[in-house]
């Protein structure tokens, strides 16, 4: 909001400005202090500004769904594209070491930054004003993303770790470029413990440092913009009232926002009450831990939204479903692909919503992709501080999604010819996934990841024999409608690590035809190199199909005859012979 956090954001306009400051400005802060809003104030500013050019921004979260926000390996092709769509020079040199190097996009960070940033940016050596780019919340990014693997704490660590070193390299390179670098995190230990603390390479500024009198007035400005944004409410609460809120904040902006959508988003005739509920105090004090004041709003919100104590009230199991679906989804879903997933009636689910908008944004539309909660704080609650009534598991989300992601596959709608396609002679067009149901295009990307982050995998051995197995061709096809035929084998092989059930398909005398037996075994024999050429060449979801006739009528499949000859002898002689 304008008129908050003025000495900081003069503070990072300064060192933008000053080629002698070092090219890395470090924000560390704990979820709530305001990271995010100083980071897109910052953007915001650069882009009207005539002395700055913002070269492009990412924003990491791992609150929104998209698996892109996510995902670290992101964060440099994205800087680049948005860099290329300014600067036509920058674009002519980008797309030179494009065509040198095809697979760029999926080496380290390190050759990323060099080939995507550093050798483009110079052309643009002799310009005198400062490129600015900034990456926001990368606390919250990891190495997930739509491949055949799961990466864990150590290795998301250790991606995060090399995502922050990279602009330090860019820093020694043997050309010094007018480009600076805005970083924001959560000061954690694998972030600290990297050179972005030395001096003479970055300028640290750790949000807890920032006297407290200067936070409080910020949000006591913030506060009361917010209550005259209504008139009836604009000379409803004092001047005292409202900076007994500010101080109840404790520093963190999250709270203030999280306040403001609660106190008016019951009404306005209801607004009053809500923030006499806020400041009564007879509720817990305010310890020293910065997480309290936000537990304690989170706990308001919840009992209120919940109707706790009321002994009609039976909508918590269901509530809880929601919650933990929403936390451990991969992707952006919707009302309706929730509802599907969760196998409840979508109005249903809008209903549970309806009285979250606090912490859960929801989609207008029960069709638009859109539901995430507000902040990734709310899900270090969910996960590790609330009260037990409410309280989930990480396991308990992926068992849900995953199992009803098995059941999703059980529609009808799963079925031969799934693509709609009307020729085999076809392949598929950029409109063939457009009649897909989110719901089902989840389940099918996503089911293998959730089956392994369960408790107790093999508990879903005879779901996956019911709901998948006889489905598996028509699953294929669906992935090759979207594009992602070729990640078919790393689902096959991620989900057989942790489930019974998937090792042994291929040799028992499950439900299933022979020719899909063989097929099931091609994934998880076939060397990688063939695969990858297999996939290639599956350009048209009706060639999902192609093994199955190969058999019976070898000379009927097209496909096959374009590999190369010592992989068609190959797959020949393992599973045709």
């Amino acid at each position: 909001m304008a008129g908050t956090r003025i000495d900081i954001l003069r503070m990072i306009e300064i060192w933008i400005e000053s080629p002698e400051e070092p090219p890395i400005f470090w924000l560390a802060g704990m979820a709530g202090m305001g990271k995010t809003a100083i980071a897109w104030t910052v953007c915001s500013h650069a882009e009207a500004s005539t002395n700055i050019v913002l070269g492009g921004s990412f924003f990491c979260s791992r609150s929104t769904g998209s698996i892109a926000q996510r995902d670290v390996r992101c964060v440099i092709p994205t800087l680049a594209q948005l860099m290329a769509l300014q600067s036509p020079k920058f674009s002519e040199t980008l797309a030179e070491e494009l065509a040198r190097d095809p697979g760029v996009l999926e080496k380290q960070i390190g050759v990323q930054i060099e080939r995507l940033l550093y050798k483009p940016l110079l052309a643009l050596k002799d310009s005198r004003i400062p490129i600015l780019f900034v990456i926001d919340a990368l606390d919250e990014c990891g190495g997930l993303a739509v491949t055949d693997e799961i990466s864990d704490d150590a290795e998301t660590h250790r991606i995060v770790s090399e995502m922050l070193e990279a602009p330090v390299a860019f820093s020694r390179f043997p050309v010094k470029l007018p480009v600076k670098f805005l970083v924001t995190s959560r000061p954690e230990t694998h972030i600290r413990d990297t050179l972005v603390q030395n001096s003479a390479l970055s300028t640290v500024l750790r949000l807890h440092t920032v006297a407290k009198s200067q936070v409080t007035a910020d949000i006591y400005r913030y506060i009361s913009a917010g209550l005259s944004s209504s008139p009836r409410l604009r000379d409803r609460f004092t001047a005292g009232e409202n900076q007994r809120l500010a101080l109840l904040c404790d520093g963190l902006f999250i709270f203030a926002a999280t306040a403001l959508r609660y106190i008016l988003g019951g009404g306005i005739d209801a607004a009053a009450m809500r923030f006499e509920t806020l400041l009564n105090p007879t509720r817990d004090g305010l310890g020293t831990s910065a997480a309290v004041p936000l537990d304690r709003m989170y706990n308001l919100i919840l009992e209120d939204a919940l109707e706790i104590g009321n002994p009609n009230n039976n909508n918590l199991p269901a509530v809880r479903q929601i919650f933990a679906s929403l936390l451990c989804a991969r992707m952006t879903l919707s009302v309706t692909a929730l509802a599907d997933l969760l196998d409840q009636p979508k109005h249903h689910v809008r209903g549970h919503l309806s009285r979250l908008h606090s912490v859960v944004h929801v989609p207008d539309d029960d069709g638009e992709p859109g539901l995430y909660t507000l902040h990734a704080s709310f899900g270090d609650y969910l996960f590790r501080r609330a009260p037990t009534y409410v309280r989930i598991s990480e396991s308990i989300g992926h068992e849900i999604l995953g199992c009803g992601c098995l059941r999703r596959m059980m529609w009808a709608d799963l079925c031969f010819n799934v693509s709609r396609s009307r020729s085999s002679f076809m392949g598929n067009s950029s409109s063939t996934a457009n009649h897909l149901m989110l719901s089902l295009v989840y389940a099918c990307l996503q089911w293998a990841y959730h089956i392994t982050a369960c408790s107790d995998p093999p508990a879903l051995d005879n779901l996956i024999e019911q709901a998948f197995i006889p489905n598996f061709l028509f699953w294929l096809e669906v992935l090759s409608v979207l594009g992602k035929v070729g990640a078919a084998s790393g689902l096959l092989r991620l989900a057989r690590s942790t489930v019974r059930l998937m090792f042994q398909w291929h040799n028992l005398s499950l439900p299933c035809s022979r020719q899909s037996r063989i097929i099931y075994r091609g994934f998880f024999e076939t060397p990688t190199l063939l695969w990858h050429h297999l996939a290639r060449r599956l350009s048209g979801a009706h060639h999902t199909y192609i093994f199955r006739r190969f058999r019976s009528r070898p000379e009927t499949v097209s496909s096959i005859r374009y590999l190369p000859r010592y992989a068609l002898a190959w797959f020949r002689s393992r599973y045709m012979e």
